[in-house]
């Protein structure tokens, strides 16, 4: 018996160790599960938090885009071959540019943005009522004015909202959005110098604005990470941009031409934003 309790003893020795070392593991591998959650969890949090700030960069850059839709509408809505489709423009500008505002001023807190944003409430009030007036110099010089405000300010919220994000998430998205704004200037800038024929700074604008545009576009075309659906999509903004381009530069347009293909470059843009803007958030 004795002997046989003897015998006993290496074996607990044995067995003791062997315990302590399978704790020992348990806790690595615990450490380790809760590591790779934690981890994984706030890779998921930055995700979300990406594609939050993508949506809301993208609302802005549509609220920019509306700034200059309403100058433009309201210069087209008087006396030109296409003013049942400006008035619907301009309402719907007016009407969307506020929800922009309420969406932005909602969905962030930070106070820099926040002070912004009162700014482009007072805005939208001041867009409205100018809306209402009747044309003239003094109005025209006034609604173009405000809207080139309102797009500085709105680029402001758009780079406050950018800084934390990786150039490369969304430098296209913002290429298509700034092609939209591009797109409406050379409109009101057309019918700004239609009417005032011998402005030879709105004839400066057109030609800048023009070359911004040409060039943006190159760069979009010629971008090696565009996907096939945005490849083809931006073929059918250039068939729109090679037969305008000319006329642009001629100088010799009438508004329906200018109004309807500046409105089909820009809402075919707003289709390639919306697929590059797709396509960070997968």
């Amino acid at each position: 018996m004795n002997s046989l309790y003897s015998s006993l003893i290496p074996l607990h020795k044995f067995i003791t160790p062997l315990m302590s070392k399978e704790k020992k593991m348990n806790k690595f591998y615990m450490s380790f599960i809760i590591i790779f959650f934690v981890t994984s969890s706030a890779f998921a949090k930055t995700g979300t938090s990406n594609a939050k700030k993508l949506e809301l960069i993208n609302i802005v850059n549509q609220q920019q885009i509306l700034s200059q839709r309403i100058s433009k509408a309201y210069l087209y809505v008087k006396k030109t071959n296409v003013s049942g489709k400006a008035d619907i423009q301009l309402k719907s500008a007016l009407k969307n540019f506020y929800k922009t505002y309420s969406k932005i001023n909602t969905s962030t807190k930070s106070t820099k943005i926040r002070t912004i944003m009162s700014f482009i409430k007072k805005s939208s009030n001041e867009f409205n009522n100018l809306a209402k007036q009747p044309h003239s110099t003094k109005n025209t010089e006034e609604i173009l004015k405000l809207s080139e405000m309102v797009l500085a300010k709105s680029k402001k919220v758009a780079t406050l909202l950018k800084k934390d994000l990786n150039k490369n998430i969304y430098e296209a998205m913002e290429k298509s959005n700034q092609q939209q704004v591009l797109a409406e200037k050379i409109a009101t800038y057309c019918k700004a110098l239609q009417l005032n024929k011998n402005d030879i700074s709105l004839k400066k604008k057109i030609r800048v604005t023009i070359e911004a545009f040409a060039i943006n576009h190159k760069k979009l075309m010629q971008n090696k990470d565009n996907s096939k659906t945005i490849s083809e999509k931006l073929k059918e903004v250039d068939k729109l941009w090679s037969a305008a381009y000319p006329i642009y530069q001629d100088k010799k347009f009438t508004s329906s031409i200018v109004f309807d293909s500046t409105t089909q470059i820009s809402e075919k843009m707003k289709e390639v934003s919306r697929l590059y803007m797709a396509e960070k958030k997968q």
